[in-house]
């Protein structure tokens, strides 16, 4: 854990226990400084962010030893690369004994293999292979992929805000449509008064607006979990 802000051998600004800006809020400047219950409070903040993609990706069951292996990588490694690894490939299939030697292959920062990353990678090794001793002897340690809390669509603030504005969105156009309809003659008259009404129109883009937010949220949700 560093209290002050630093870069990392391939010039990332970094502080507590290895967060950056590519993983939110704080954003790392030069000088910053942080206290210890900071650095921790940072680092569960961070933690969320790769335990449920980590959970979403991997489909077979892990002890704790190993799902906090999988959890390390992502932080360090980033979602996308553990999403595109050989890595997951090797654990979805359960080819268990093939993980360490795979986390072996990522010790390179910047080209360059890295002492620091070399030592994260065998105590990801061993602390896999220690998990595999524990499972055979406690069943409570089991932990599969769905059981880690996810949060889903109904439970974002802005899906939820987005569809309520959406459905405002529709009654005002189905409103609207109607008032029209009463004042034309023929289907023709009455089309053209619709598509040419300011009201209808605003109403039906707040609607394809709406819908874009939600579809985006669920999307982030989805990959993200946040």
């Amino acid at each position: 854990c560093k209290l002050k802000a630093y870069k990392d051998p391939i010039g990332v600004l970094t502080i507590g226990y290895g967060h950056t800006s590519a993983a939110g809020e704080p954003l790392v400047k030069e000088g910053m400084t942080i206290t210890q219950d900071e650095a921790e409070a940072i680092l569960k903040r961070d933690l969320v962010k790769y335990e449920i993609p980590v959970g979403n990706l991997v489909k077979v069951n892990l002890n704790q030893n190993q799902f906090d292996v999988l959890v390390d990588f992502a932080y360090n490694a980033g979602v996308g690369n553990l999403k595109t690894s050989t890595l997951l490939k090797k654990v979805n299939a359960g080819d268990f004994d093939a993980v360490p030697d795979e986390l072996m292959k990522w010790t390179k920062g910047g080209g360059k293999v890295l002492p620091g990353l070399v030592r994260r990678r065998r105590a990801e090794a061993d602390w896999w292979n220690d998990g595999e001793d524990q499972a055979e002897d406690s069943s409570d340690q089991a932990l599969a992929p769905d059981t880690v809390p996810v949060k889903t669509i109904t439970d974002s603030k802005q899906a939820n805000g987005a569809m309520a504005v959406g459905l405002l969105g529709s009654v005002g156009a189905v409103k609207d449509a109607a008032y029209q309809l009463q004042d034309a003659n023929d289907v023709l008259t009455q089309v053209t008064s619709i598509l040419k009404s300011t009201n209808f129109l605003i109403m039906i883009a707040i609607i394809g607006i709406s819908a874009a937010i939600w579809y985006w949220r669920k999307k982030h949700l989805e990959e993200h979990g946040v």
